[in-house]
């Protein structure tokens, strides 16, 4: 009896470090340690840890020792504050940790988080914690399907120990259902590697022993992995768990472990299988006659099957085994078929399991019915092209839309993978120009045939055609809905002198200079750039000319609506001169708000030019003399800023001393001369 233990089972990472750091804090503190809860799934580990002194607390009222483990598991965060008073060492297996990371940033977005596992598991439980009551655990596709999450945001995550194939499953639902959907692929690489590992072995053993706790979430599911190859599979604990009865007949036995396994349970079952095999007698059993008659019929039969397969045949088969430069493929006949590494696909091959797995069922076309050793010799690139171009070909007849991985950069343009290769010109890749075809490398992306030869088996492809159906799908639509007033998001294109173009989905909107902002805007690079993804206001729309003006400044509060609280008549301000006229300067209070300093304003003494007094740029201060919001008017003084001359106060002085009827100098109140000014400079 043959004994093979899987090159991936017993302790991970995160395990190992938790185990390591309980020892060494034991080590040290010379006294015993609490873990909240076990620190992980494994009834005989977790007694040797307590021998140590790591004592398991399920209740944080009867922790009594002044340190503290955080589980493997993790906990919730409301756990941290409950042991402030403690010593606390954490250890969380750092992917627990993300998942944590991952439900806490989104449940902050508003997202409803999906965890796929068991709701009653620790490590489930803390990740609802931290997804701050906005979390939901289901271990099933049927469970999920009794969720309603319609218009939702979805964050999508996994227990760490999760099955990868019941992951991808729910994925392609979710996918299909919710638009506004983000997934995160949280099981742990430990885990993959066990599972895969496992999956493996049990294709080529009689008997499978799962090693460690029942309990153990990531056990349960490499049991259950290793059934579903048909393999007899058994998930013990210990070694005094194996019974002997098991092994009659059996000539092969694998032996897997889960993450929280250590090496010392492992050897002990080996040890075990050892002296069973040294101490029972394989028993050999002849078949009898009836059954000896049944199987010369079965194999007439496979032989009569076998016989009628010729060149040219595809075949569905199941593949047994990989090797570097072969793959076995059972399909049924006296031997294995096999696939040369280079009929795998029509790709570089390097590694065939990149390409196929153990127990995975395939068609292959037959290449030769038998070799010279009695193999029949099959093709699993030519009969994906079989399959590719019955594909292309109706999608070319009824016009429809395919997906393709672009896989390379040839001269003028690119392959693509449609089970076979599949030509795109670089001039239909995008709807303009495209400089750098590399980016697209490894992008799965929508294309329509536009040429189609199944005697030379070509196919040629244009993503430009679908681009420009959705184009003018979007255009129309939002000619559609779009009106004034409303706020939409849109993406820079082109950057002018006099403002930027963006792009609303189809349709572009100009965005100009004067509508960027409240105050004054030098060039529109100053605001926004090409590429950038901005919100717009939909200032007008004219569907005949087909233009749309856009707004930024909209969005964001006018300064004139707080004006008359920020600058009272007779306060002080300090602003800017950007622009100077025949009859005073205006001086910038802040951005959006431009106040008027009359010429007759600017200094005590009589101002002939305003430019004699200030120059553009120039910093100044002055006083408040009037503010009206609704009018986006400001009235300002620079001499009442600053000290009136000795000279000029005797002549006031001397003029109070005659009482006459006040009048202004010019006959008009501040507010009527800015009006005026206001008004001729609108109507020039």
């Amino acid at each position: 009896m043959q004994i093979i233990v899987a090159p991936y089972s017993g302790f991970c990472f995160g395990v190992k470090r938790a185990v390591k750091k309980g020892e060494e804090i034991v080590e040290k503190e010379q006294r015993p340690i609490a873990s909240l809860g076990p620190l992980i799934h494994n009834p005989q580990e977790i007694t040797r840890l307590k021998n140590k002194g790591i004592i398991p607390r399920d209740n944080i009222n009867d922790i009594e020792e002044k340190k503290v483990l955080i589980r493997t598991h993790g906990v919730p965060p409301e756990v941290y504050d409950q042991l402030k008073d403690k010593q606390l060492e954490d250890c969380t297996c750092p992917f627990v940790k993300k998942v944590q990371q991952i439900a806490n940033e989104y449940a902050k977005q508003d997202y409803t988080i999906l965890i796929m596992g068991n709701k009653d598991h620790p490590e489930v439980k803390g990740i609802l914690g931290w997804a701050l009551n906005k979390g939901i655990a289901f271990q099933d596709l049927e469970e999920l399907n009794h969720l309603n999450l319609t218009g939702q945001k979805i964050c999508f995550v996994a227990q760490t120990t999760e099955n990868t194939e019941k992951f991808n499953k729910v994925v392609s639902f979710l996918e299909g259902k919710y638009p506004d959907l983000v997934v995160f692929n949280t099981i742990c690489s430990a885990t993959l590697e066990r599972q895969k590992s496992a999956w493996e072995l049990a294709n080529k053993v009689d008997l499978m022993l799962v090693v460690g706790g029942l309990n153990s979430a990531n056990t349960q599911q490499l049991a259950d992995l290793c059934r579903k190859t048909g393999v007899l599979t058994k998930h013990i604990e210990k070694a005094e768990d194996i019974e002997e009865a098991w092994f009659d007949g059996i000539n092969a036995v694998g032996v897997t472990a889960g993450a929280s396994t250590p090496d010392w349970i492992i050897e002990e079952v080996v040890r075990t299988m050892e002296e069973i095999k040294n101490n029972v007698e394989e028993q050999v059993t002849e078949p009898t006659v009836e059954e000896t008659t049944e199987m010369q019929e079965q194999w007439e039969q496979d032989m009569t099957k076998y016989e009628e397969v010729k060149p040219g045949d595809i075949l569905t088969g199941k593949v047994v085994q990989i090797n570097n430069d072969e793959v076995l493929v059972d399909v049924g006949g006296k031997s294995e078929g096999i696939i040369p590494s280079n009929e795998l696909s029509y790709r570089k091959v390097e590694n065939p399991n990149d390409f196929v797995k153990v127990g995975q069922e395939i068609k292959a076309l037959v290449l030769k019915a038998e070799n010279s050793e009695g193999n029949m010799i099959l093709s699993k690139r030519r009969a994906d092209q079989e399959e590719a171009l019955v594909k292309l070909e109706k999608a070319f007849e009824e016009n429809s839309i395919i997906e393709a991985e672009v896989i390379e950069v040839v001269k003028g343009g690119v392959l693509v993978d449609v089970g076979m290769r599949g030509f795109v010109p670089a001039s239909l890749m995008d709807r303009g120009y495209v400089e750098n075809l590399e980016q697209f490398i490894g992008q799965k992306l929508k294309f329509k045939v536009i040429e189609f030869n199944r005697k030379d088996r070509k196919a040629v492809l244009s993503r430009k055609a679908v681009l420009d159906e959705e184009y003018e799908q979007n255009k129309a639509k939002l000619w559609n809905e779009i009106e004034p007033g409303q706020t939409r998001k849109g993406v820079v294109q082109r950057i002018t002198d006099f403002g930027a173009f963006v792009d609303l989905g189809g349709v572009d909107g100009l965005l100009h200079v004067s509508e960027m902002g409240w105050g004054r805007v030098n060039h529109p690079r100053d605001v926004v750039k090409e590429g950038d993804q901005i919100e717009v206001y939909v200032l007008a729309v004219d569907k005949e000319k087909e233009r749309i003006s856009l707004g930024l400044k909209q969005l964001i509060p006018s300064p004139w609506e707080t004006a008359a609280q920020k600058y009272s008549p007779g306060s002080t301000i300090t602003g800017k001169v950007v622009r100077i006229a025949p009859f005073g300067v205006f001086v910038e209070v802040e951005p959006g708000i431009d106040g008027l300093v009359h010429i007759s304003q600017l200094a005590w003494e009589r101002v002939e030019k305003p430019e004699d007094v200030v120059s553009i740029g120039q910093e100044v201060e002055a006083k408040v003399l009037d503010v009206d919001p609704e009018k986006k008017r400001m009235s300002l003084s620079i001499k009442e800023a600053t000290s009136r001359p000795v000279k000029e106060k005797k002549e006031a002085n001397r003029n109070e001393s005659y009482p006459t009827e006040h009048i202004e100098p010019s006959g008009v109140t501040i507010g009527d001369v800015v009006g005026d000014i206001l008004n001729d400079i609108k109507n020039e």
